[in-house]
Formats: C-alpha cells, sequence, structure tokens
C-alpha cells in the first residue's frame, strides 16, 4: 500500500473527540500507547524468557503507524512529505553512513534549515492560535 492512500484510508476510522489540541493530545497518547505495547514484548522476552511474538509486534506497528498518519491528517501533513524531510536532514548529518563523531557533533542549525522545508505553519512553529484556525477552517470541508 502506498503512504498516501494509507493516510486517507486511516482517517476513514479516526474519530475526533473535543477540538484540536484535544484531537491531537489523542493521537500523540495513542502514540505513546503503542509504542509502550511494542516495549512490553520485548520485556517479556527478556524478562520472562517468553519468544518474540512478531504477528504482535507488526500489529502494534501498524497501530502506531495509524496514530501517527491520523496526526498527520489532523494538522494537514503529507506523510510522503515528513518522510523525505527526515531522509534528508539523515543525509545531512551522516554523508556517507552513520558515525558516532556525526551524531555527537550536529549542525543543529543546518538540520533546523532542512526541517524548515517542511510546509510551515507560522513559520514552522505553531501557536495554539493558528492550531485552531487551521482546524476550524478545515472542519467546513468535512
Amino acid at each position: 500500500m502506498e503512504i498516501n492512500k494509507y493516510q486517507t484510508e486511516a482517517a476513514r476510522t479516526c474519530a475526533k473527540i473535543d477540538g484540536a489540541i484535544m484531537d491531537d493530545l489523542h493521537m500523540v497518547l495513542g502514540m505513546q500507547t503503542e509504542s509502550a505495547e511494542i516495549a512490553d514484548v520485548y520485556k517479556k522476552c527478556i524478562a520472562y524468557k517468553k519468544p518474540l511474538d512478531f504477528v504482535n509486534i507488526k500489529e502494534e506497528v501498524g497501530d502506531l503507524m495509524w496514530y501517527i498518519a491520523n496526526l498527520c491528517n489532523m494538522n494537514g501533513w503529507d506523510l510522503r512529505d515528513i518522510m523525505q524531510t527526515n531522509i534528508d536532514k539523515l543525509r545531512a548529518r551522516f554523508p556517507e553512513k552513520f558515525t558516532e563523531e556525526n551524531a555527537i557533533n550536529r549542525n543543529l542549525d543546518k538540520e533546523r534549515q532542512i526541517l524548515e522545508n517542511i510546509p510551515p505553519i507560522s513559520g514552522g512553529v505553531r501557536t495554539i492560535n493558528d492550531h485552531l484556525t487551521f482546524h476550524l477552517s478545515n472542519q467546513s470541508h468535512t
């Protein structure tokens, strides 16, 4: 499945709960929950010697992706742009491959320049008013 198709399909099953900030928080807390569920599979392997359940891990990764896609949907972000920007940032940080030296001595100004190429709202930093305005303007279209 193409990522933009996934983003569209994920929106179909996303419930709005109580305004822009609360909807975002719902997605963020969902990401935290799914990440914890993935960690728990590994904890049980280490602590209780249970075999790794890769079917469950893949399920939780899918759930995590659903929350990520919907956070992006709620904010008008295209996941393809975010993924490309992430790779561009990593290429700037690690021109050849990962090195500890480059991980420690990062050019944060250069990375920020790359990050700001994501279609910005208020120069890349969103205020609560920007957030509410964005969501209110999109409510009439849904």
